[in-house]
Parts: C-alpha cells; structure tokens; sequence
C-alpha cells in the first residue's frame, strides 16, 4: 500500500491519487489554494463580516456541541469579536457527559445561553438504525441535526445568521475529496421515503431552506491549530477532553464505534484524517503524525464494546446484524505504514 508522502493519506482513501513524486491531489491542490494565505488579511475580511452582519441582527446565533472547535468559536465569538450571541446545540441522544459538562462551563463562564433542541429519539434511532444497515455508517443523520439545531434556533429568534466551527473549506479540513457524504440529499437519497416530513422536521433542513441564512466558519479565516486551541479552552473555560484522551468528537459517547466501523470499511478512522489534516497545515511534523497514527489507529482496530453496546441498546440492533454487513472488509491501512 502506497501513502502521500506529504499527509500520509493511504491510497485507498476514496478518489485519492499520487503523483510521480509520491504527492496526493489533496495536497497538490492545498498548496495551490493555501500556499500563500495571509491569515491577517483573512482575519481583517472575518471582522467586515461580522461588523455587517451585527448591523442586521443585533444577535447571532452559534452551532456548539460541547466539542473543541465549536467551544472554540463560541469563546472567540464571546472574548475576541464582542458578539451577542446565542448558543444552538442538538441533543442527538448520545451527547457524552463531558460535553454536557463543556457546555455548562462555557454558558456559566462566558454568560452565554445555549438553547438545545431535542429531537424525537424513536425517530432518530430509527435513522442511525438504518443508516448503519444501508451504509456501514450511522453519522449522518446527527451532522444533519447538528446544523438544523441552528436553523431552528435562528428562527425562534428571527436570526439568519449562524457561526460554526466546522472545518470543511479551511486549512484543516479532513473531509476531502468529499468522502463524507452528510448532506440533504444523499440524507433524502438514503431514507427518505421511509420517512415523513413531520419525523424530519426537526432533524433535516431542505436546501432551499438553508439558502436563507448566512452561514459563517470560523476555521476557513483563522489559523486553527487544534493543539493550542485546547490550551486556551482548558485554561479560560476548563474545557475538557474524553476521559480516554480522545479530543476528537468530545461530543459522542459513541464516537469509537463510529471510528472502528469506518476503519473496517475504508482502512483507515477520522483519526487519520484529521492527523493528515494537521501534518498537510504543518501543525505536527511527520515524526509526531507516525507515532499518533500508530498509537490512535492501532486503538481503533479493536471493537470499542462498551460505544457499540450502548449503539446496539438504543438501535435494537443485533450485533450479529453488524458483523454480516457487506462494507467491513478493508484491511487496515495502519499494517502498511512504513
């Protein structure tokens, strides 16, 4: 198995290609588009546009889970730009305690309020149910909640401008190439005749519907090094990690399962692209991404029982159902990195 030379992305990753040199497109392409990105000057455009959108909304709403980059957003949003702003988090019925604990601290601390829309769990395990059987993953449904938390806020309030944390378009994006696929359509595509628009309601925004807001990440103007990120958040806020270390996807009580399943179906976890995410932006070298993707990806090779159990309580589902799926049968990447 061939690896980028550069992020260490293995070449099973979907629509990933090498160069000659031994180089990816995704970083062929980083460069193109990062090489010589003046983070002052993208500050500068950041502070335009919250200036012009507090004129129209003496309020601005932000998605937060509980985890580090939404944390983050919400304290540069409170300490740093001075917004008035409302905290929108969705209770996807698996938030982690420590999450629950980071958002407490950070609405206390920063005297934010943080409204929580809760869907209805018979419908939403019923989605993760059957995204697992049809697709080998059950995440999407929660990253479609997770924005529409935003939208539902922002229109109690009559808000349309919602800040996020999500890092899809900046310098440490780890979706690329768009293997992650979460959004309404491939969400409608895989379920959606099974279910009706009163059961998604407060789970799904159509994409007509999200055109009415204005739609602001953090992460694409400033420079998002996860590392001193968690300094900052663990010093102001007490921001905590998951007891196990984990700073990824603090969030979800069952973020490992999510990882093991998609280790056994494409070789390789988040964990690995968000290290490939941090190595292509230099924020660790190539020595350190070796090391955590030996130490992380080995971790995630063995089934995280007690996240999968509390996956099969809440689904119904049989872990005998799991194991048949057709999707598990990648070998993982971690065994060939030199």
């Amino acid at each position: 198995m061939k690896f980028c030379k550069k992020c260490l992305l293995p070449e099973t990753y979907p629509k990933m290609k090498l160069n000659s040199a031994g180089y990816c497109n995704v970083c062929i392409e980083y460069e193109r588009k990062f090489g010589d990105f003046d983070f002052e000057k993208s500050e500068s455009e950041l502070r335009k546009i919250l200036e012009k959108e507090t004129a129209k909304n003496n309020k601005l709403i932000v998605t937060c889970s509980g985890g580090i980059d939404s944390s983050y957003v919400l304290y540069l949003c409170k300490t740093k730009y001075k917004l008035n702003i409302i905290g929108a988090n969705f209770d996807h019925g698996f938030q982690s305690e420590t999450a629950k604990q980071n958002l407490s601290n950070l609405s206390k601390i920063l005297n934010i309020g943080i409204t929580t829309v809760k869907p209805d769990y018979r419908i939403l395990y019923r989605l993760y149910r059957d995204f697992l059987l049809r697709t080998g993953d059950f995440c999407t449904p929660c990253c479609q909640g997770c924005c529409r938390s935003g939208f539902v806020v922002g229109d109690n309030n009559n808000i349309q401008t919602i800040i996020h944390g999500g890092v899809s378009g900046s310098r440490v994006e780890f979706n690329v190439l768009g293997m992650y696929k979460h959004h309404y359509e491939r969400f409608m595509k895989v379920v959606g005749n099974d279910y009706s628009f009163e059961e998604l309601q407060d789970i799904v925004t159509p994409t007509d519907e999200i055109k009415r807001f204005n739609l602001i990440s953090l992460p694409q103007y400033l420079n998002w090094d996860v590392r001193k990120i968690m300094r900052i958040l663990s010093k102001e806020v007490n921001w905590k990690a998951m007891s196990n270390g984990r700073i990824w996807h603090v969030d979800c009580m069952i973020a490992d399962a999510a990882d093991h399943f998609l280790q056994r179906k494409f070789g390789f976890s988040r964990h690995w692209m968000s290290i490939s995410a941090n190595l292509r932006a230099g924020f660790i070298s190539i020595e350190e991404a070796r090391t955590m993707l030996n130490d992380q990806e080995e971790g995630v090779r063995e089934e995280p029982k007690e996240a999968i159990d509390a996956l099969l309580k809440k689904t119904g589902l049989e872990r005998k159902e799991i194991n048949e799926l057709p999707f598990f049968n990648s070998e993982p990447a971690i065994k060939f990195l030199p």
